[in-house]
């Protein structure tokens, strides 16, 4: 008897969507990198976050991800994958429920609240990680993107939308930087 093996290719616009959120990720742990050195705000907020944590933001089942660290104070991009063992994982359940977040159509925090993230580790850590996202998410999309996501878009001061306008100016450069990293 002849074994029959079945081969399951992913359709064109599951593979787009991958390689969208595979560059979203890229550039949102480089955004999350460069402010968390910039921003009181984000400053403020990890100081609560335990030194050396290691998280890692990722799609289910076998999406893309990346890794990031704290350390001096300052979140630290280690690269794509799962590197470092992290303690705390935020996976989104799937490709879709990740294109929406990482496309500006949905913020992080619904996300959270419609289910469509697991945490895999301390639920405390998620929750500050999600809140430090929510401050990222704020610098890397535009106003207009901001006031449909967030019930009240956060109030940028003059020097926070310098660090906006910076991250803009950059954020393509710190893609192709870390894109094999």
């Amino acid at each position: 008897m002849e074994k029959i093996e079945i081969v399951h290719k992913p359709s064109l616009g599951y593979r787009i969507k991958k390689a969208i959120v595979a560059v979203a990720l890229i550039a949102f742990g480089t955004t999350f990198e460069k402010v968390s050195k910039k921003d009181k705000v984000l400053i403020e907020e990890l100081k609560d976050w335990k030194e050396g944590l290691v998280f890692s933001l990722g799609v289910l089942p076998a999406g893309p991800a990346i890794t990031m660290r704290k350390e001096k104070g300052a979140v630290k991009y280690l690269g794509r994958g799962y590197k470092e063992n992290p303690s705390l994982k935020l996976l989104f359940k799937n490709m879709d429920s990740a294109f929406l977040a990482f496309t500006g159509q949905m913020g992080n925090h619904t996300a959270f609240a419609q289910h469509r993230v697991l945490v895999h580790g301390s639920l405390v850590d998620g929750v500050m990680a999600n809140r430090g996202m929510g401050i990222v998410q704020s610098f890397l999309l535009p106003g207009i993107v901001l006031k449909m996501i967030f019930k009240r878009p956060p109030k940028m001061t003059f020097r926070q939308l310098l660090i906006k306008a910076n991250v803009y100016m950059m954020v393509g450069v710190w893609i192709v930087l870390n894109m094999f990293k």
